[in-house]
């Protein structure tokens, strides 16, 4: 692991760790002046952008890193094979990432599947947004257990690309979503 995927984790766990915690005033005080003593240290270079897997490197590779060094989303590592795409989140998502008590937030849930889908129309040469979207929650989503995510292509007609994905909790589908990417110059 490099070192700013080692420091995305660990910022990623500090999210989860401080939505829960119940420490006393003063070490939370204390927290937070460490957190803005480092959050100095790493303004002192900054990029342009968020790092990312260049466009062209997407393109037909049968993985695909997406924001594997953003700690603020949730990083999937996609396989794309038969046409296919699938992600696993083997730990789940933790309470950071809380809706109702115990259970995701179905925002999250639906970019989860947005992302999926669009990687997996990126992943066939075709540069496109997302027109539309549409999300149907079927069961609530835990926390903290293993997911997996599917995506698949349904359909093409010029410039439209159809898709439909899922997330999953066991043999669950908790989330099922439809796609509508538009290819863009």
């Amino acid at each position: 692991m490099n070192a700013r995927r080692d420091l995305t984790e660990a910022v990623r766990e500090l999210a989860s760790t401080m939505a829960v915690t119940d420490v006393d005033d003063p070490d939370m005080a204390q927290a937070a002046a460490t957190v803005r003593a480092l959050t100095k240290l790493l303004r002192e270079r900054q990029l342009d952008d968020v790092p990312r897997t260049p466009y062209d490197e997407a393109v037909g590779a049968p993985h695909y890193g997406w924001h594997l060094d953003n700690p603020a989303l949730p990083g999937l590592a996609m396989l794309f094979e038969d046409g296919r795409a699938t992600a696993s989140i083997p730990a789940g998502l933790g309470m950071v990432y809380a809706g109702p008590p115990g259970k995701l937030h179905g925002g999250v849930g639906a970019l989860l599947l947005d992302v999926i889908l669009s990687s997996l129309v990126q992943h066939h040469a075709v540069r496109a947004v997302t027109a539309s979207l549409t999300v149907d929650y079927r069961v609530a989503t835990p926390l903290d257990v293993p997911l997996r995510l599917t995506a698949e292509i349904v359909g093409r007609s010029g410039r439209k690309v159809e898709t439909v994905g899922a997330l999953w909790w066991g043999d669950v589908a908790t989330v099922e979503a439809r796609g509508l990417f538009v290819a863009v110059p």
